[in-house]
């Protein structure tokens, strides 16, 4: 009888096995055919501290920084509303290195100045004194400037493409508006 049950056990995780594998296989290619990057435009791909530093230094883009707290309305707003874009998601993810800092966090970060915690790095370093609040750094680490505050949808595209065009080199932001947004 130990012997049967056995036998049966085996049976059993060789059919698990193989059905896992089938299901691994036509999974992984009905994403590869055109799935996938509906997928990935789907979600925001924040990332550390270091890495979004790392990758706008490499990919030669600006570097996104948001910084929020749980406990904040206007934070949980813009990224309802203003993240959910599809619009947003696909600039965000394409011409940014997009990190996201809780300013109220005792986690740890690696900066230049080594290892301190999101507040402080919020705080002390970016002086962020409400959030939501969005700095844009170019790809060797120089501040652009600060977005603070919640921004609706399209004024928040148009400040995409103001940084990531380069034009906060020659216009202001409501120069810029008028010039190229007519």
């Amino acid at each position: 009888m130990k012997k049967f049950l056995k036998n049966r056990y085996k049976c059993f995780l060789l059919l698990f096995i193989i059905t896992l594998l089938i299901y691994g296989f036509t999974g992984s290619a009905a994403v590869s055919f055109g799935e996938e990057a509906e997928q990935n435009n789907d979600i925001l791909k924040w990332l550390s501290y270091d890495q979004a530093l790392t990758k706008s230094k490499i990919e030669n883009i600006p570097t996104l920084i948001y910084f929020y707290s749980d406990n904040c309305g206007w934070c949980r707003k813009l990224e309802d509303e203003t993240f959910k874009n599809q619009e947003v998601k696909e600039l965000m993810n394409k011409d940014f290195a997009i990190v996201k800092i809780n300013s109220n966090s005792s986690n740890v970060v690696s900066s230049d100045k080594g290892k301190i915690t999101e507040k402080q790095l919020s705080q002390e370093f970016y002086q962020v004194r409400a959030n939501p609040t969005i700095w844009f750094l170019t790809s060797n680490k120089e501040r652009i400037a600060p977005l603070p505050g919640y921004a609706p949808v399209e004024d928040f595209i148009s400040v995409l493409h103001f940084i990531r065009g380069g034009y906060y080199r020659d216009y202001t932001f409501p120069e810029y508006i008028e010039e190229f947004n007519e």
